[in-house]
């Protein structure tokens, strides 16, 4: 996934961009519905997973079960910002409405970006899995968090030998940053275009949640968001339609329209279809080549195959000719008093198309016909 607000200026081995790495490497990871994990002890599990992580991109952080904790550590070795702050890639994520119980401090993550209105976030022990979320600032639990967002807790200090007034005071700012960030308080954002497709796409968090869906045909997967829409991806080992089919069942699934995505499609082409028949040229007279021309085929051929035909005077109840299945064809006393005619199927990586038939050639004689007649049609 391509992150739109990562940490600018950060190093590639940056301890937030570490944390990400990590932390997307783990998503899929699932208990067997009893909480035992390699994060900790059998027990719930969604600070475990985010402590783990942390520990493994360079945080001296102790592993934690209760996010209270979590939030308690970072209070006294980083710093935690306010609900309404603007978080980075990295931070941790606190749902409930304070660090104070079990009962209050219910559940957290692991932000992986910022958007406006919203956040993404890699979550442990959501339905006993590591999954990837969108998260609607205005309403976590529309996606089924467990409650709203009462804080952050960063994985690093301020930096440069600051103090902790100094990281409180950062702190106390960045709420007034956040309102670039949480469009519903910006009045020129709530205007642009822009904004009106970031409110489709969270209107569309039921299906963001599915992802990645996947058969033994097609993936389904997003890759970030762009402009407001969120990019998709369909990848498939069967044609083009089928993914496209697929794609829409998905949509249709999970009560999507899906007016906001932008969807690419890696999938074969679908087989040829034919636009109109082959042609035959040269003269239906015995010893004489007859040559096959493509016909018209969408989905851009990149094999044929041909099967020459005889055919009564009428150019009917054909039968094929033992051998012929080149592109050209030599007429033989066989032919004479019949008409000929070749079928051409085309193929491409998405499979082979039906066959097209020409036209049948003038009944075949035993001398080359006069100047100017040529093969029927």
């Amino acid at each position: 996934m391509t992150l739109l607000a990562g940490v600018s200026g950060a190093a590639a081995s940056s301890p937030r961009q570490r944390i990400l790495a990590v932390a997307e490497h783990q998503i899929g990871y699932h208990d067997a519905g009893d909480y035992c994990t390699k994060f900790g002890p059998c027990e719930t599990w969604c600070s475990l997973f985010l402590t783990w992580v942390w520990e493994r991109a360079g945080v001296p952080v102790p592993r934690l079960a209760f996010t209270g904790y979590l939030y308690d550590w970072a209070r006294g070795a980083t710093y935690v910002l306010g609900p309404r702050a603007a978080p980075e890639p990295g931070d941790a994520v606190l749902f409930g409405t304070g660090p104070a119980s079990v009962s209050t401090s219910l559940h957290t993550g692991i932000v992986e970006g910022v958007y406006p209105g919203y956040l993404v976030t890699i979550e442990g022990d959501s339905l006993h899995a590591v999954r990837r979320y969108v998260v609607p600032l205005r309403n976590p639990q529309l996606v089924g968090e467990p409650g709203p967002i009462y804080g952050y807790a960063s994985p690093q200090g301020l930096g440069g030998g600051q103090a902790i007034a100094a990281r409180a005071a950062a702190s106390s700012r960045l709420p007034t940053l956040s309102s670039a960030l949480i469009a519903r308080q910006d009045p020129a954002a709530r205007a642009s275009v822009q904004h009106r497709r970031l409110l489709r796409a969270i209107a569309a968090l039921r299906a963001f949640q599915h992802m990645p869906f996947q058969t033994p045909q097609v993936l389904i997967d997003w890759t970030g968001v762009n402009t407001g829409l969120v990019q998709v991806r369909v990848s498939s080992t069967m044609p083009m339609s089928y993914a496209v089919g697929a794609w829409e069942a998905f949509l249709h699934r999970f009560n999507d329209a899906g007016h906001a995505y932008a969807v690419s499609f890696q999938a074969p082409p679908d087989p040829p279809v034919s636009g109109s028949p082959p042609s035959i040229s040269g003269s239906p007279s015995i010893g004489q080549t007859l040559t096959e021309t493509h016909g018209v085929w969408t989905n851009t051929p990149t094999a044929y195959t041909y099967q020459w035909e005889d055919c009564d005077p009428t150019g009917q109840s054909c039968s094929e000719v033992s051998g012929a299945s080149g592109q050209t064809y030599t007429v033989t006393t066989a032919d004479i008093g019949r008409t000929i005619r070749v079928r051409e199927v085309a193929s491409n990586p998405g499979g082979v198309g039906q066959s097209a038939t020409s036209a049948a050639t003038a009944v075949v004689t035993a001398a080359e016909p006069p100047s100017g007649q040529g093969a029927g049609g």
